[in-house]
């Protein structure tokens, strides 16, 4: 695993490894590893309690409102569950690769960045952070965000930058050539930042 460089005074200490996370629609995290966690189960069970919801609403009734509650409990229980089960494996992989750091995308402008992501991916992708962000802490990793500056479109191998470089899931690079997996490229890519 290549080392972390960055101008970040706090962050530029020699010698450190990290574990590059990058987040997505279909992918929930992919890792600097190469480990995928897709976000099929995640999207399948956020539409599923879009219609149980939409359902309940046509009915109008008191009884429909309080029905509503509670799948909204049971759907924020569900993806507590998967989003803790995502992130025991980012540790576990952190841990047994000996990163001290899990460098995930800044998440700040995440529906500027992802268009095509929903109020419940932006909430998934900050509740994922905050759950490697004080787990990881009790293994002696220190969860950091970094900026995302194009890394989807960035050439892990030759630095080049060109919005058509990444074509859906697929990344070619115009320059050189490479071809991968684009969320796989773009974590490769962000941790060398």
């Amino acid at each position: 695993m290549r080392k972390a460089e960055t101008d970040d005074p706090e962050f530029n200490t020699e010698h450190r490894t990290v574990l590059g996370v990058d987040l997505g629609v279909n992918n929930i995290a992919v890792s600097s590893t190469g480990t995928f966690w897709s976000a099929d189960e995640f999207n399948h069970w956020r539409r599923e309690y879009e219609k149980r919801r939409g359902s309940l609403q046509q009915r109008g009734t008191r009884a429909a409102h309080e029905a509503i509650e509670g799948v909204g409990r049971k759907e924020y229980g569900h993806f507590e569950i998967y989003l803790h089960g995502v992130a025991n494996e980012l540790i576990e992989e952190a841990v047994e690769y000996g990163c001290s750091h899990i460098a995930f995308e800044d998440l700040t402008h995440t529906r500027e960045n992802i268009p095509q992501a929903t109020w419940r991916h932006v909430w998934a992708f900050r509740r994922l952070f905050q759950y490697v962000e004080y787990k990881a802490a009790e293994h002696g990793v220190e969860a950091v965000q970094v900026p995302p500056d194009h890394t989807s479109q960035r050439c892990s191998t030759c630095g080049c930058t060109h919005e058509d470089n990444r074509d859906g899931e697929h990344f070619e690079c115009l320059k050189c050539g490479y071809q991968n997996h684009a969320d796989y490229n773009a974590v490769v890519r962000s941790r060398a930042i």
